[in-house]
């Protein structure tokens, strides 16, 4: 009989965000097809706490920023004999690398993210050849720590976001006024003061937009603030975390996203997966998507009247033109990102690294 492989998931947040998203689906597929899964996470808080108990994968907290909590982690590793470890984003990549240098454990690490901060990018100068395999969910970032010689690139891996693309046909209707959507939460990497001026200049111009806004607030009275200095009260709704996006993105007419830097989208992606057309700010990560996947239109980051002169070139299209864009990303996502190809990827990887221990 085969023996049960056992995986652990390293992350700092159990946030629900994209990249712990992307995790916690593949924890799941994983968990399905036949690995014993425990998920290690840093901070408090557990999004995803009903999801991963009905998948019966346990999580676990350690407070990665106290000795304790390393004691405890280091104490828990050696305990229980992974064969395999898996880490997203740097600071859990770095403890993944700390635990496999004590345990010799097989490590994949995964960055999620193509910018690197100066202290990140020196503690990877000192260890990126411990990992086993470095994934990347982007061929930008890849290519920049290839080029900054924080990543072996016999080692190095591209591979895309998993997204679960819908089969069945998505019928829009004629919205009263235009929908936008955003799927983001409110950090200030998604600067959503450039998306909220450009609501305000279409506003003033007289054109008639409405735009629901999709993630945590984390209890900041900015965003509404913002939107009552802004006079844009009637123009926008700010819903919150939401569980299931998809009915706001069945009735959205485009899908825009005004953030200064990405990995991969993951917003971007579910718009593509549900016919959206897209209007992003042109940075690494959101280029290539809307480019490569003849989808919609970029922006200058930071530049609210470009974003509003885009939000009204979309505007302008006919309902024909718009699903012609919106069916060229679909196509793309559905070619290139989609769940069963993506986690085919990573499960020849897992049962290569883990095959030894059979």
């Amino acid at each position: 009989m085969r023996k049960e492989k056992k995986i652990f998931f390293f992350t700092i947040s159990l946030l629900k965000g994209g990249a712990e998203n992307q995790l916690v689906k593949l924890a799941q597929f994983l968990s399905k097809n036949g690995f014993n899964i425990k998920i290690i996470y840093g901070l408090p808080q557990n999004d995803f706490s009903k999801k991963l108990n009905a998948a019966g994968i346990s999580a676990h907290f350690f407070n990665y920023r106290t000795f304790s909590g390393l004691i405890s982690l280091l104490k828990f590793v050696a305990k229980e004999k992974p064969d395999l470890m898996i880490s997203f984003m740097y600071a859990a990549n770095l403890i993944g690398r700390m635990l496999k240098f004590f345990y010799k454990i097989p490590l994949f690490t995964s960055v999620r993210n193509n910018e690197i901060s100066n202290t990140y990018y020196h503690l990877y100068k000192m260890s990126y050849k411990v990992d086993s395999i470095s994934t990347f969910n982007s061929q930008y970032a890849l290519e920049k720590f290839v080029k900054k010689r924080i990543t072996d690139p016999k080692k190095s891996i591209l591979i895309n976001n998993a997204i679960n693309v819908p089969t069945k046909h998505i019928n829009r209707g004629d919205n009263v006024c235009f929908n936008l959507i955003s799927i983001a939460h409110f950090r200030p990497q998604k600067d959503y003061k450039t998306l909220f001026d450009a609501i305000k200049i279409l506003k003033n111009n007289k054109i008639n937009v409405h735009l629901n806004v999709i993630g945590h607030t984390f209890d900041s009275q900015w965003p509404n603030e913002e939107i009552i200095k802004s006079g844009i009260e009637d123009e926008v709704s700010i819903k919150g975390f939401v569980q299931k996006p998809e009915d706001y993105l069945a009735s959205a007419d485009t899908l825009v996203l005004s953030t200064l830097w990405e990995g991969t989208p993951n917003a971007i992606l579910e718009g593509m997966a549900h016919k959206l057309p897209i209007i992003s700010s042109n940075v690494p990560g959101c280029e290539g998507l809307v480019l490569n996947g003849e989808c919609g239109f970029l922006f200058e980051k930071q530049n609210s009247k470009e974003l509003a002169d885009k939000i009204l070139e979309m505007m302008e299209l006919s309902k024909e033109e718009r699903a012609i864009l919106g069916e060229n990303g679909y196509r793309y996502v559905y070619e290139n990102y989609r769940e069963e190809v993506v986690y085919q990827k990573w499960l020849t990887l897992i049962e290569e690294a883990t095959k030894q221990t059979a």
